[in-house]
């Protein structure tokens, strides 16, 4: 056994994120952790890692396990290079070779410890490491001169990149990775689940990514502050938890009729106690049995997967219906007069001193669907921040080379974007969101803010006051789609829009875009969402 957590209880405030979870991993096993958006994933990683210690419980590794933990954010890291970065991590490079530099300028003499260190350092192949680390950093399409070149140069998908690197050098027995495919392109998303799938480490992944939970061993769900697991992976979950969930919504239910009855007998009781001591015996002994039923009857989250809903009957799905776990409710009900051509490109070029792309050609009409698709540095950016700033009458960044992008007059354009605009990041949820209705020029009532924060699953009053920097991935996703719907767009532009969000949450989102009657451009490498949303291909 590589790893053992037991009893582990983890409190922040008044709130427990989970209580009293054991679980257990393997040498070399896949693991996926999942659940809905503010559960405790990333923090539960954070306590295996040992980043986290104000926990209760126990975890216990093998003697000499050495563990590594990917970084979702890079504050701090702007000046350092990547190649610095990666090589920084790499346990006992700089002492080892420390040791051998000072031997070899005569500073020591312990030849013994100097042979050693030799066969350490030949062994682990450290005489070339910058050289291996720079050569996988331009397998992963970041040249050489940009490994040289600070952090914040990187894009975001570089930036998984350059993780991604470090966990392949970190030599790490157990390697802990966060949500690794957000930003990725869809090479770059092969490239993960090849090397994930060929590793003989350990590997536990946060991730809602169904490309890559099909790739794992097995499935822990944290859900009501308990840990489930679900052995195989994200076809063998969706399976047995839907079966095991219609089996808890029966027991359920079964339970609530018996609180029903129970509570009849206490009614019935208040009434007829006072005529005699017998009728206030019965009525003591009722009220317990009630009080008992009561305090065991805690509602679960419930959750299964569409495929799986439409393949029961109707009487199981209105049951399931009445108690379903309660999700984001997205509201597109706008209606659109079919046909109308939102976006036209001819034969374009787009680029900075060069052409990144050229030739190309498409158009966009309400209820069409467009994917653009291509790998990262191929345009996909420039193209959509190119449309973006045309729709607000402002100067493109890149050069329009030949070509033309032609908007219809009435277009409203709702944007979902990888990253939130830096402008935001200080301000709390309410201002944002307030600020993002002025900017379309739409007046907002602060009820209105409250009741549209309920709708997606915020505190109203607690998250409200929340800055946007310090939000889950989860919460800044549901911040965007907030903001993509305001002002009714009729042209929705998606750039990447399942990252950070769990998998209930995902289906409702394409649910949504699926009753949309306006357009919709989308990028993404998620192929379970490509599937659902459809539509023309445009590759660059």
């Amino acid at each position: 056994m590589l790893l053992e957590a037991k009893q582990l209880s983890k409190q922040i405030g008044a709130k427990y994120l989970f209580e009293d979870v054991s679980f257990s991993i393997m040498p070399g096993e896949k693991v996926a952790l999942i659940g809905r958006n503010g559960q405790g994933k990333t923090t539960l990683l954070k306590i295996i890692s040992g980043e986290d210690h104000d926990y209760l419980g126990t975890v216990t590794t093998a003697k000499g396990t050495h563990t590594t933990l990917t970084r979702q954010e890079h504050e701090g890291l702007e000046s350092q290079t990547p190649l610095e970065y990666i090589i920084n991590s790499v346990p006992n490079y700089f002492t080892y070779k420390k040791i051998l530099e000072e031997y070899e300028e005569g500073k020591h003499t312990n030849l013994t410890r100097y042979l050693e260190v030799l066969d350490i350092f030949t062994a682990k192949k450290f005489f070339y490491l910058p050289e291996a680390i720079i050569s996988t950093l331009a397998d992963f399409g970041i040249p050489p001169e940009l490994s040289r070149q600070p952090f914040s140069q990187l894009s975001g998908g570089q930036k998984r990149y350059a993780e991604m690197t470090r966990m392949m050098f970190s030599q790490a027995d157990l390697l802990l990775i966060d949500e690794p495919t957000n930003h990725l392109d869809y090479l770059g998303k092969e490239r993960f689940i090849s090397w994930m799938k060929g590793i003989k480490k350990a590997v536990i992944v946060v991730t809602h990514d169904r490309d890559v939970l099909k790739y794992v061993d097995k499935i822990i769900e944290l859900k009501d502050k308990r840990l489930h697991i679900f052995n195989g992976n994200f076809d063998h979950y969706v399976y047995q938890n839907s079966s095991q969930t219609m089996t808890s919504v029966k027991q359920y239910q079964d339970q609530l009729n018996l609180l029903k009855e129970a509570k009849k007998k206490v009614d019935w009781g208040l009434r007829m106690r006072a005529k005699s001591k017998a009728w206030k015996i019965r009525y003591d002994h009722w009220q317990r049995d009630y009080d008992r039923i009561k305090a065991a009857t805690v509602k679960p989250s419930f959750w299964i997967d569409q495929e799986s809903i439409e393949s029961l009957d109707q009487k199981t799905i209105d049951s399931y219906d009445k108690f379903k776990e309660k999700n984001i409710n997205i509201s597109i009900t706008s209606k659109r007069e079919h046909g109308i051509e939102r976006l036209e490109i001819r034969n374009l070029a787009l680029g900075y001193k060069d052409p990144v792309f050229a030739g190309l050609s498409f158009s966009i009409h309400d209820n069409d669907r467009v994917f653009i698709k291509g790998k990262n540095g191929a345009g996909k950016s420039t193209l959509v921040r190119t449309i973006l700033s045309l729709s607000k009458n402002q100067t493109p960044t890149a050069n329009q080379f030949e070509g033309t992008i032609k908007l219809s007059n009435d277009l409203r354009i709702g944007e979902y974007q990888q990253e939130i605009d830096s402008r935001f990041l200080n301000l709390s949820l309410s201002d944002a969101i307030s600020t993002c209705y002025l900017e379309k020029g739409v007046n907002v009532a602060e009820q209105t803010i409250k009741s549209m924060l309920a709708q997606y699953l915020f505190n109203p009053t607690l998250d409200a006051h929340q800055k946007i920097k310090n939000l889950s991935g989860g919460q800044k996703a549901r911040f965007q789609i907030i903001t993509m719907l305001i002002d009714n767009p009729n042209l929705l532009i998606l750039d990447e829009p399942t990252n950070h969000l769990d998998l209930p949450s995902i289906e409702e989102l394409e649910n949504a875009l699926g009753n949309f009657q306006g357009a919709i451009l989308y990028i993404s490498h998620d192929t379970y969402f490509i599937k659902k949303m459809g539509g023309q291909v445009v590759e660059l």
